[in-house]
């Protein structure tokens, strides 16, 4: 997919959870990043997914007092921390559809790891790209222009993103601008002991990050730096007008300025 790392190389030509079938050389995936991510195939759907790794750190089972050290043995998704961090990565793929937005399809545990299944977005990271040549400023305005339109879908359900980066910032090869990462971070946070999950009031009520605040976050995030979350850009139901450059949605309407007199190209 759009970044993958040498553990995957370890589950090449793999089939993970009896669906998910990993290439024989993912080796030839581009890019790379903190997260291992790759592209594998459905073979129910007959669709191209993308599979990121999280992995579960060693000293998870017995983490619990009293919990047996036998219990769930063989078997990842039976420790409660993992449930746990299943349980937030789930809820986070609940997060309804939006073209701004990363779809996720499955979570589930297998081996020494949570997995997260997702659209397959052609294209590359922010990060590749700018290990290549930095943005000129028009193009970096309408990323983040789209980067902040997603983040208004999500905040108006009451989750916090906490996992932006130059690696979960998706640039697909038709010009659009996909965010992604939500449910990973939400796995990453529960097994930190982090409850990323809003509660039902925030929900219900669409309260955003200045409303009710997720169960168990504290002002500092378990992630360091990042870019944060900023205000709305342009609504959900904004009309993907092409901006400069024709990248849709972006542009008047869309969230990024209109070129000045004398800008660059």
């Amino acid at each position: 997919m759009i970044t993958v790392g040498g553990v995957v190389d370890d589950y090449a030509g793999r089939v993970l959870a009896d669906r998910y079938r990993l290439p024989l050389d993912a080796s030839a995936e581009e890019g790379a990043g903190p997260a291992a991510a790759g592209r594998a195939f459905d073979t129910y759907s007959g669709q191209e997914v993308s599979l990121q790794r999280i992995p579960l750190p060693d000293v998870v089972e017995g983490e619990l007092p009293g919990q047996d050290p036998a219990s769930g043995a063989g078997d990842p998704s039976g420790d409660p921390v993992v449930r746990r961090a299943l349980d937030a990565a789930r809820a986070a793929a609940q997060v309804p559809d939006h073209p701004r937005l990363n779809q996720v399809f499955d979570v589930f545990a297998e081996g020494d790891a949570l997995w997260i299944v997702s659209e397959y977005v052609p294209g590359r990271t922010l990060g590749s790209l700018l290990a290549e040549r930095p943005l000129n400023p028009y193009r970096a305005a309408e990323v983040a222009a789209d980067v902040l339109t997603a983040l208004r879908a999500l905040h108006a359900g009451g989750w916090v993103h906490r996992n932006i980066t130059e690696h979960t910032v998706l640039l697909a090869e038709d010009g659009r601008v996909v965010l992604a990462g939500l449910a990973a971070g939400a796995a990453q946070e529960a097994l930190c002991g982090y409850d990323p999950v809003p509660p039902r009031s925030a929900v219900e009520d669409g309260a955003g990050p200045e409303g009710p605040r997720p169960r168990g976050v504290i002002d500092a995030s378990p992630y360091g730096g990042g870019w944060g979350s900023g205000g709305p850009a342009a609504g959900p139901g904004a009309p993907a007008t092409a901006g400069p450059g024709g990248y849709p949605g972006t542009g008047p309407g869309g969230g990024a300025p209109a070129p000045g007199p004398g800008a660059p190209p």
